[in-house]
């Protein structure tokens, strides 16, 4: 039976009608959740400041103590995963140390004690080093040092200083330190250098000292074959100052890495490493020889100290090792020829000495230069 067609429309308006209402009721209940979606709002200024410490235990300068552990204790969380370090760990020195220590974690908390545990009669110091965090990675740029004794005194000797890069002539940050006395190999006195490369080794018995600092690049806390060092001996009453120039004691030797034309009569000589300042290059260790196999007469060996346009920044007591030096000729290059640089006996800082060569191709143009004036008695042949 057919329906009215006025009823079916009736019934198509309540159907639009109703889906209406529904999609706007679905429209306020999603504006709600999404107003609420933000969660209550910020109940303060946000934490930019790194982990206070707040207390040490035992208290500093104690003496006449033996602790189970030595605990710092901070006004937040800190982070497990420092800034710079791979754990904890790697971030504390006991000093005089007995190998790696043990260090536990327990959120506002750190405690740490010797590998083999507190000697008698023994001053030490035991430094958080710089790259503690908290849950918000805000670290802090500076060490935490305390100290205390398991004897009745605590010795005044210190040692302070700088470590530098000696070959790059700069300081060497985070270099590791260690101070050994004469009269008990078995003891370390242990620090690192901070972000200027200084140090400071303190609560020294009286005595003779072996002083040896290393760049430490694995964090090991030990020196490996690639690693730059240096060490000296001295003594200690109350205080001692010293410096000590690292560099890589390569047993291979210094190698001719590169030659450049600079212009008609300069070419410039790279190694691959710091030339020894004892035993200087000079013109009787340089030959050049042309393609017709004579040599080129060389006026002068002039070496080039590294970083020479920088400007104040501290640098070491004595001057830089080289690695590049500047070769005058005494005669102009031929263009699109090939020469033979050959460079003998030629000593790293350790006084290992090598011979190496290359070729140098002259470029078609070449920057033209007054001939030097050869000197009259040119250095002899040279033996390879």
């Amino acid at each position: 039976m057919d329906r009215p067609k006025g009823a079916a429309h009736g019934k198509s308006r309540s159907i639009v009608r109703l889906r209406v209402r529904y999609h706007w009721c679905c429209a306020l209940v999603a504006v709600g959740f999404a107003c609420a979606s933000p969660g209550a709002p910020p109940g303060g200024p946000v934490d930019t400041q790194p982990p206070r410490l707040v207390d040490v235990a035992p208290d500093s300068a104690a003496t006449s103590v033996t602790p189970d552990e030595v605990v710092f204790r901070f006004d937040e969380v800190v982070s497990e995963r420092p800034a710079g370090a791979p754990s904890i760990g790697a971030l504390v020195l006991i000093s005089p140390r007995d190998g790696d220590p043990k260090v536990d974690w327990n959120r506002q908390s750190i405690a740490v004690r010797p590998r083999r545990g507190w000697s008698a009669n023994t001053a030490y110091t035991i430094t958080l080093l710089p790259g503690l965090s908290d849950l918000r990675g805000n670290v802090r740029n500076k060490p935490i040092v305390t100290m205390f004794s398991t004897g009745g005194t605590i010795p005044t000797g210190r040692i302070t200083g700088t470590v530098f890069n000696w070959a790059e002539a700069r300081v060497l940050p985070r270099a590791f330190v260690q101070a050994t006395p004469a009269t008990d190999t078995s003891l370390s006195y242990v620090t690192a250098t901070d972000s200027a490369g200084a140090f400071s080794i303190g609560q020294l018995p009286p005595g003779r000292y072996t002083l040896r600092a290393f760049s430490d690049d694995n964090n090991n806390r030990g020196l490996d074959p690639r690693e730059a060092w240096d060490t000296l001996s001295l003594q200690v009453a109350e205080t001692a100052t010293a410096e000590l120039l690292t560099f890589v004691h390569d047993s291979v030797g210094s190698r001719l890495q590169a030659v450049t034309v600079m212009d008609s009569v300069t070419i410039e000589l790279v190694f691959d490493n710091p030339l020894s300042v004892t035993t200087p290059l000079g013109a009787a260790n340089v030959r050049v020889r042309a393609p017709d196999s004579t040599d080129v007469p060389i006026t002068s060996v002039t070496a080039l100290p590294p970083d020479t346009l920088l400007r104040g920044v501290q640098r070491p007591s004595r001057p830089a090792p080289p690695r590049r030096i500047i070769v005058k000729l005494g005669r102009q290059l031929r263009p699109r020829s090939d020469y033979r640089v050959i460079v003998s006996e030629v000593r790293n800082l350790i006084g290992i000495a090598r011979s190496s060569d290359r070729t140098l191709t002259v470029p078609a143009t070449v920057d033209p230069a007054a001939v030097p004036v050869v000197p009259p008695s040119p250095a002899g042949p040279i033996r390879r």
